[in-house]
């Protein structure tokens, strides 16, 4: 009986840990820059997961980083997915089509991201780094945040294609032959279905002569190149990701305004309030060094919901962030999170917040319970101050 126990209990435990599969379509955005900095794109990310019995499996694909589906990149990945931590690493490996400005530069992205579902929506979220083609410098990081869709906004990959349902439970064969014509008429309707075309802008560039007048935000027509990688040695400029457009988009006064998801480390966790500082400064500094022995604590720093920084060490070497605020984004909630508790804990630090010729100096600590926060509000000179 004992040993029947123990079967039960592997198979489940099993079925558990293995049923997850990612292939699908994924769709959200990620960001990079804060304040009136902050830029966000719109991501798609097409997933291929690997069948094997192994704990950690690997993955395949293509994203798409793009505005629109006129300026956008679309690159090939490759990763790997931990089914027993629910974490995912992806790494693009090269870009297959571009449509850009210019005057951007080509970057590559690599994404550590982790899994959940909430309800019945599917959700892969984290953070990403990046780096330019050319110049193998930093392009920047941030914050990734997708849901699996049904739909694509470009075409679906061959391997989705394949892996996609029958449309009919009862497909024509020679032993199944359509009797009336009612049973012809419901194969032609999912056959519809299958062959859906493409997006427009796949097929051909559509004309931007008179949109691109009325909006002198747009890029110029003849300012935009389409380039599509063929595999050799001469196409090793095209092969990365578009970089991110000029930061005085029209999107970008709206983009600020939008609603970030809470990370769970934020939600799960107590955030008691350390001070609230007002300033009539754009400008804000903050730096932040281990108050006390140095001892490994690591710490990530969010502003209002998104990573300003990750995985940083404090030492006697100060981490440095420059804060931009304006009158789109007047509230900025900074949150220290502990990422270890160092050799002896908690997780403590000193802040240093220099804005409007002023210095405020914090001593905030963090642990695996409770993280710390501050608040720091732009109010415009003149305006009322209470």
């Amino acid at each position: 009986m004992k040993f029947r126990l123990l079967l039960i209990t592997f198979f489940l435990s099993s079925n558990l840990l293995y049923a997850q599969n990612l292939t699908g379509i994924w769709r959200g955005n990620f960001s990079s820059g804060y304040g009136a900095f902050k830029q966000q794109y719109k991501y798609e990310v097409q997933i291929n997961q690997l069948s094997n019995s192994a704990l950690q499996k690997g993955v395949q694909g293509v994203t798409y980083s793009y505005r629109t589906t006129v300026f956008y990149g679309k690159a090939t990945l490759q990763g790997i997915y931990d089914s027993k931590n629910k974490s995912l690493t992806i790494r693009e490996t090269k870009l297959v089509e571009l449509k850009i400005a210019d005057r951007s530069d080509p970057c590559l992205m690599t994404c550590y991201l982790d899994y959940r579902k909430e309800g019945k929506t599917e959700i892969l979220e984290g953070s990403f780094t990046s780096m330019n083609v050319n110049t193998k410098g930093d392009c920047g990081s941030g914050y990734v945040y997708l849901e699996k869709v049904e739909e694509s906004d470009f075409t679906k990959e061959d391997f989705l294609l394949k892996k996609q349902k029958p449309a009919t439970k009862t497909p024509l064969t020679k032993t199944n032959p359509p009797v009336d014509t009612t049973k012809k008429s419901a194969p032609v309707v999912q056959q519809k279905k299958k062959t859906t075309a493409p997006p427009v802008v796949k097929k051909t560039t559509p004309p931007a002569t008179n949109s691109q007048k009325n909006n002198k935000a747009k890029v110029p027509d003849n300012k935009i190149k389409k380039q599509t990688t063929t595999g050799t040695a001469k196409d090793s400029i095209v092969k990365s990701k578009p970089a991110l457009p000029p930061v005085n988009t029209p999107d970008t006064e709206n983009l600020v305004k939008k609603n970030v998801p809470i990370p769970d480390v934020i939600r799960e966790r107590d955030n008691p309030l350390v001070k609230k500082i007002i300033t009539s400064s754009q400008d804000i500094q903050i730096m932040l060094y281990d108050n006390g022995e140095i001892d490994g604590d690591t710490i990530t720093v969010y502003d209002n919901n998104q990573v300003i920084a990750l995985h940083k060490g404090l030492t006697r070497t100060p981490i440095v962030l420059n804060i931009k605020a304006d009158m789109y984004t007047s509230r900025h909630e900074i949150v220290m999170v502990a990422n270890n508790l160092g050799a002896i804990p908690p997780n403590t630090a000193l802040m240093i917040v220099t804005t409007d010729g002023k210095r405020y100096e914090l001593f905030i600590s963090s642990d695996e319970k409770k993280n710390a926060k501050v608040v720091i509000e732009y109010k415009m000179p003149g305006k009322d101050s209470k």
